[in-house]
């Protein structure tokens, strides 16, 4: 600023001077003498030693406040003034984080800012660019403090409310602090006796009276180790905003608090993501270890411009799966011609397994059906949007008779009933 005091003053020295000769010499030698000051300023600013830090949280989640500490530190003797400029990833932040500090000889200054990150992902962020102001003030000099790092951003791992419980229980059990209440009869076989007056006709052992030539009951327990399958849709249709994230983004997350919940009870989790062919797939076995691992492995998926293949879908965790298993889908219909390959889909898994369908509503479908048109346009987008959630309601009837368990649900409740519908098969009390 103090440049472009001192270039004003040369110029009305220079207007004058069309007046007086002697002031257009004048100002001549205060140009030359001010661009020798401001080189040797700036030479002088170049000569200033600063070293930073940057700390980053363990952990960077989707839609969760972090904090990054920055600690910079001086060599030199005496005190300037320095701009730093942080260049995060738009996924990071929406602008560049930018501060001044009075930088103290011998003294660490410490700067910490808060970022919200937008989007999932492995992302680059720019370098830290630091200004060092020269002991005139007439130049500054740019110097790169901190190259770029490479940072994760995972999908949303903190819940509140019921989701947030159920979680914390699954957690306790897995590491054995908790003692599970259970509720209401099992369904995984444990034992044979003989038949005794009073036993249900329909827990006898028909096969094994028929070989030990007299009425055989099975004795039944809860089911431990089960079988699950998250089949994720990462099409077309899940690459639509619901709020500040995505369908897919909600899904995901739902996913993986859903196998966080399996796990805690003991079950093996394989999880697997799909568009039109078989994008990702990932066996969960129990541990934090392997939580770490699948968290890993599908934190970055991203949906592809691509109808869904629900049938590749239904024939993948046939393969995953021979014995009779959990299958939870998670998917958002918006397509009338997709619905129906869903429930055919649908109807060839619930020939072995138990398929639960989560469907995840599509708010802006919710937003033209529930609307007022007041244009001809507006009166066909309601009129398509009618017909696809009256199609979705059909789908849900249909399966439902199969004996399809359908959810369908809004991005804000998507967990916590992903959650319920699959811990309803094993009672409440599980």
């Amino acid at each position: 600023m103090r440049v472009f005091y001192l270039l004003a003053l040369t110029t009305v020295l220079c207007m004058v001077g069309a007046v007086v000769p002697a002031l257009a010499y004048l100002a001549l030698a205060l140009d030359v003498v001010l661009v020798f000051a401001v080189l040797w300023d700036h030479h002088r600013a170049s000569k200033l030693v600063v070293s930073a830090e940057r700390s980053w949280p363990e952990l960077l989640a989707q839609g969760a406040v972090s904090e990054i500490e920055v600690v910079l530190k001086t060599a030199g003797e005496r005190a300037f003034e320095l701009r730093l400029r942080e260049a995060l990833h738009p996924a990071l932040a929406e602008s560049p984080v930018r501060t001044e500090l009075g930088m103290l000889p011998g003294r660490r200054q410490r700067w910490s800012y808060r970022i919200r990150p937008r989007r999932r992902g492995r992302y680059v962020c720019g370098a830290l660019v630091g200004r060092a102001l020269g002991p005139w003030g007439l130049a500054w000099h740019q110097r790169t403090l901190l190259d770029g790092q490479e940072r994760q951003v995972y999908p949303q791992i903190r819940w509140r409310g019921k989701v947030g419980q159920l979680l914390l229980l699954a957690q306790r059990r897995s590491l054995g602090r908790h003692p599970q209440r259970i509720q209401g009869l099992g369904t995984e076989p444990y034992a044979l006796r003989e038949y005794l007056p009073g036993d249900a006709l329909n827990r006898i052992h028909w096969k094994a009276s028929a070989r030990h030539g007299r009425l055989v009951t099975r004795e039944d327990t809860w089911e431990r180790g089960a079988r699950l399958v998250v089949l994720l849709d990462c099409a077309r249709g899940m690459s639509g905003l619901d709020g500040e994230r995505s369908k897919l983004d909600h899904a995901l997350a739902a996913a993986l608090a859903l196998t966080r919940v399996a796990v805690g009870r003991g079950d093996q989790v394989t999880l697997a993501a799909f568009s039109d062919r078989l994008d990702r797939q990932v066996r969960v076995r129990g541990g934090s270890r392997s939580m770490q691992a699948a968290y890993g492995s599908v934190y970055d998926l991203q949906s592809r411009a691509v109808e869904p293949a629900f049938d590749l879908a239904a024939e993948a965790a046939l393969a995953l799966e021979s014995r009779r298993s959990t299958v939870v889908l998670l998917t958002s219909v918006v397509d009338l011609a997709s619905a129906e390959l869903l429930r055919r889909s649908m109807m060839r898994l619930e020939r072995r397994h138990r398929p639960i369908l989560i469907n995840l509503q599509d708010p802006e479908l919710v937003a033209l059906a529930e609307g007022v048109p007041d244009t001809a346009p507006r009166a066909f987008a309601k009129t398509a949007a009618l017909e696809i959630l009256q199609a979705n309601r059909a789908l849900g009837v249909s399966l439902r008779h199969a004996g399809v368990r359908v959810v369908s649900t809004a991005a804000d409740r998507l967990a916590l009933e992903t959650l319920e519908a699959y811990l309803t098969l094993f009672g409440r009390g599980a």
